[in-house]
């Protein structure tokens, strides 16, 4: 299967065979020529044409599989429905969160925490803020801090219990997940309500099977 050969199904071949194996594998027990092995026939030189490294069609498939639309197509009648309806479609995304879940380890690096850190912050911050913002105009949030709401919805969500879902019991899981609620309860930002709770443990259990 050559590179000039229909390169858009050639990528979407070596996206295929890739997530196959991500999630039989997972990502970190996955190798280049695993992925070679899968394609019949295909060459290391063709891969690389298409993507830089491995962790390129990690970041490739994190981007095109599944609901990718969590922080741009805002769902709701409210600021506050709206953060939950991100939530919710960020914790119903069983095959995006598998696929980030298999490659646990690399995804734990203090590179790629630093790197997703900075990411989060300078691109989902804005985004966030202006939700918090409806929100308090329209009265389903109450808070004089809007910038700092959205940045510790990041900090916990993403940074505290997102990376360390790996490591987690299912208790452990469950009392964090409380801790967060009442946390943003307490400041008067309810957005992690009872339904979303059960939807985590939902995905927690997906995540660990």
């Amino acid at each position: 299967m050559g590179r000039g050969r229909n390169p858009e199904q050639t990528r979407q071949k070596i996206l295929e065979v890739a997530e196959k194996l991500f999630l039989e594998k997972g990502y970190d027990d996955t190798t280049i020529q695993d992925i070679i092995d899968g394609l019949g026939g295909m060459t290391k030189g063709v891969i690389y044409h298409h993507f830089k490294s491995k962790f390129n069609i990690l970041e490739t498939l994190m981007s095109e599989v599944g609901d990718t639309t969590t922080f741009v197509d805002w769902q709701g009648n409210t600021g506050m429905e709206k953060l939950q309806n991100s939530m919710k479609r960020a914790f119903t995304s069983y095959k995006r969160q598998s696929i980030g879940y298999s490659a646990a380890i690399t995804l734990r690096s203090p590179r790629i925490i630093g790197e997703n850190y900075l990411q989060l912050f300078s691109e989902s911050v804005p985004q966030i803020k202006a939700v918090v913002e409806e929100g308090v105009k329209d009265g389903s949030i109450q808070t004089d801090f809007p910038e700092e709401i959205a940045e510790l919805m990041l900090l916990t969500m993403n940074l505290w219990i997102g990376f360390q879902t790996s490591e987690l019991s299912e208790v452990a899981l469950r009392r964090k997940m409380l801790f967060v609620k009442q946390l943003f309860d307490g400041i008067g930002v309810p957005v992690i309500s009872d339904e979303l709770l059960e939807e985590s443990y939902k995905l927690f259990a997906v995540l660990k099977k």
